[in-house]
C-alpha cells in the first residue's frame, strides 16, 4: 500500500478521536513532491506508442552502422552480388574483424529490439492498442530471425528486456527454439490484428500506413519465410506446417504487398544508400578511382547471361569523369572478381584479372541509391517464388509454374519502387519470366535451383536474406575465392561471429552457446544449415 492509501485509511479509522487535523497536516507533508520522490530514476519513461513505433520501425531499417558493416561488407560480397578491391570488404575475402562481424548484434538488440520490446510490453494490457502492439511484434521478428541467422543461437526469450527485468546478461536460446517463439509470435499478431480498432496512422512510416489488413498479410508471408527455412535437415515436417498454416492464413497477393521502410533525404537516408550513393553526406563509395563497390563478375555474368532486363535497371559504368552516370548498356556491364585487392601481387592483384582499369567494372545504378529509396525487407516476388518451391516439394496445392512465372515478373516490377524513371514492361517480362519456367519442367533440383536462382536476384540489396536463402537452398552454386590468410581455408562463411564485447560482459552465456551450437567461427554452421 502506497504512503497515502495508508495515511487515508488511518484517517477514516482515527477520525472519532479528533486527530484529523495532525494527520491531514502530515498527509500533505509526505505527498509533497510525490512523484518526484516515489519515480524511480532508472525506470523507463512512458513515451507515446506511435512513437516508439516509428522509431523502432527506424532501427528495423537500420542505419549505416550496421548496413554497411553487416550487409554490404559481408553478406553482399559473401553471395557475389558486389565485389570489391578494398581491404575493407573483409567479406569479400572472408577475414575477420571484430566490428563488422558484430556490427548487426551490436546494433540491433541495444536499439530497435530494446524500443519494440519496451512497445509491446507497454501496450499489452491497452485493447485500444492490439494493432500497434501487433504491429511491434511483427517488426520485432524481422530484427530477431535476421540476428539469428546471422549468428545461430542468440537472446530471444530475454531479448529486449534488460530495461523491464534487470537481466543485463541473457542466454543464448538454441535456434529451434528461436524459429518456434518466431511462428507463434507471427500467428500470435496476425490474429490481434483488428481493423475495428484504431491504427497508428502515419506513425506506421512502412508503405502500409498503419494498415491491419497489409499488416495481417506481412505477418503470414514472414511465416512462409520461416518455414521454408527449415527445408534444409532442420525440421522438413514443421517447416511445412508452418508453411501451410501461411498459405491459410494469407500471404501477399500483389505487387503492393511489398514490405518496405520509407526513408527521407535530410531527415533518415535509406542506409544501404548511405553507402553506395553519391551524395552530399553519404559515403559515395562508387565511381570510377573508388575500388570499395562494384558489381561482382558473377552476379553481372548471371544478368548478362540470362538477358535479364534488370542489369539495365540496377547497373551502371562510371562516366569518364569518375562520377557516377555513366551507360547502362547491358552489353557493356563488366563485374569485378571476388577476392582480389588493389595492389601488384602476383596472385591476388587486380593486373592479375587482365583489367586493372576501374572505369571497365559496373557499379550499382544511382538511381537505386538515393536518400528517399524504400528499404525493402519482403516482396511479392520473393513470396510468389517462396510458394513455387513450396509447390514443387509437395507442401502446397498449386502450380510450381505459375508461381515461378508470376514472382520473376514481380521480381522486375519492384524496382519501380525505387523511382518513377524505372519502367515496368509488362511485355518484356513476361516473355524472360516464361524463358526462365522452362527449367521448372525438369527434375526437382533443377526446380530448385532455377527458383532460387531468381530469388537470389530478386534480393539484390537485402543481402541479410540473400545469405541466408544460400545458405538454405544451396542456389545459385558460387565458387568460393581464397584470398591469402582467411579464415575458412577458402570457403564461404557458414555465419559471422559474435562480437568481442559479449565475452566482456555475457561470457558464460556466449560460452554456453559455443559449447552447444559448435566453435564461434565462420566456418561453423547453424541449426538450420546443418548439413
Amino acid at each position: 500500500m502506497s504512503n497515502s492509501k495508508f495515511l487515508l485509511t488511518m484517517i477514516k479509522s482515527l477520525h472519532k478521536f479528533g486527530i484529523v487535523v495532525v494527520l491531514i497536516g502530515l498527509l500533505a507533508s509526505c505527498t509533497k513532491n510525490f512523484d518526484r520522490i516515489n519515480t524511480d530514476p532508472t525506470a523507463a519513461p512512458i513515451v507515446s506508442p506511435g512513437i516508439l513505433l516509428t522509431r523502432g520501425l527506424l532501427y528495423v531499417s537500420g542505419g549505416e552502422f550496421e548496413a554497411w558493416r553487416a550487409n554490404l561488407i559481408y553478406c553482399a560480397p559473401m553471395v557475389q552480388h558486389i565485389a570489391s578491391l578494398s581491404l575493407t570488404y573483409v567479406g569479400d575475402k572472408y577475414l575477420y574483424n571484430d566490428g563488422y562481424t558484430g556490427a548487426a548484434f551490436n546494433s540491433f538488440y541495444p536499439n530497435g529490439v530494446k524500443i519494440l520490446t519496451t512497445l509491446i510490453d507497454q501496450t499489452k494490457n491497452d485493447p485500444t492498442q492490439v494493432n500497434v502492439n501487433a504491429m511491434a511484434r511483427i517488426a520485432k521478428v524481422i530484427m530477431l530471425q535476421r540476428l539469428t541467422d546471422l549468428y545461430g543461437y542468440v537472446p530471444y526469450l530475454a531479448a529486449g528486456r534488460g530495461f523491464l527485468d534487470q537481466n543485463f546478461t541473457p542466454a543464448y536460446d538454441p535456434q529451434d527454439v528461436i524459429y518456434a517463439g518466431l511462428a507463434s509470435e507471427l500467428q500470435a499478431a496476425a490474429a490481434q490484428l483488428d481493423p475495428s480498432k484504431s491504427t497508428p496512422g502515419n506513425a506506421d512510416i512502412s508503405g502500409y500506413g498503419g494498415s491491419p489488413a497489409q499488416w495481417k498479410k506481412l505477418a503470414y508471408s514472414l511465416l512462409l519465410r520461416v518455414g521454408l527455412r527449415l527445408s534444409k535437415k532442420a525440421d522438413p515436417s514443421q517447416g511445412k506446417t508452418w508453411v501451410q498454416q501461411a498459405v491459410a492464413g494469407g500471404v501477399f497477393t500483389t505487387n503492393t504487398d511489398a514490405f518496405f521502410i520509407q526513408h527521407a533525404s535530410g531527415d533518415y537516408d535509406n542506409p544501404n544508400s548511405h553507402v553506395i550513393g553519391v551524395y552530399p553526406g553519404s559515403r559515395g563509395e562508387t565511381g570510377k578511382d573508388i575500388m570499395d563497390i562494384k558489381l561482382s563478375k558473377f552476379f553481372v555474368d548471371l544478368l548478362k547471361g540470362k538477358s535479364d532486363p534488370r542489369l539495365q535497371i540496377i547497373s551502371e559504368l562510371p562516366k569518364a569523369d569518375s562520377t557516377p552516370g555513366g551507360s547502362d548498356d547491358p552489353a557493356l556491364q563488366k563485374g569485378l572478381p571476388n577476392g582480389f585487392d588493389n595492389t601488384s601481387d602476383p596472385v591476388f592483384g587486380i593486373g592479375t584479372t587482365g583489367d586493372a582499369n576501374l572505369a571497365h567494372y559496373s557499379q550499382p545504378k544511382q538511381v537505386i541509391a538515393q536518400p528517399n529509396s524504400p528499404n525493402i525487407f519482403i516482396t511479392f516476388s520473393e513470396v510468389q517464388l517462396m510458394l513455387a518451391e513450396a509447390a514443387a516439394r509437395g507442401w502446397i496445392a498449386g502450380d510450381p509454374v505459375q508461381f515461378f512465372t508470376t514472382g520473376v515478373k514481380s521480381g522486375i516490377w519492384q524496382w519501380t519502387l525505387y523511382s518513377p524513371s524505372i519502367v515496368y514492361n509488362d511485355a518484356a517480362a513476361t516473355t524472360y519470366a516464361t524463358a526462365q519456367a522452362a527449367a521448372l519442367s525438369g527434375p526437382l533440383n533443377s526446380q530448385l535451383e532455377a527458383i532460387n536462382t531468381q530469388y537470389y536476384i530478386t534480393t539484390f540489396l537485402n543481402d541479410y536474406e540473400t545469405y541466408a536463402n544460400w545458405r538454405r537452398s544451396g542456389f545459385p552454386v558460387l565458387t568460393p575465392v581464397n584470398y591469402k590468410n582467411n579464415e575458412t581455408n577458402g570457403q564461404i562463411p557458414r555465419r559471422l561471429r559474435y562480437p568481442r564485447n559479449e565475452y566482456d560482459v555475457n561470457r558464460n552465456n556466449v560460452n554456453a552457446a559455443n559449447a552447444a551450437q559448435g566453435p564461434d567461427l565462420f566456418t561453423t554452421p547453424i541449426w538450420w544449415d546443418k548439413p
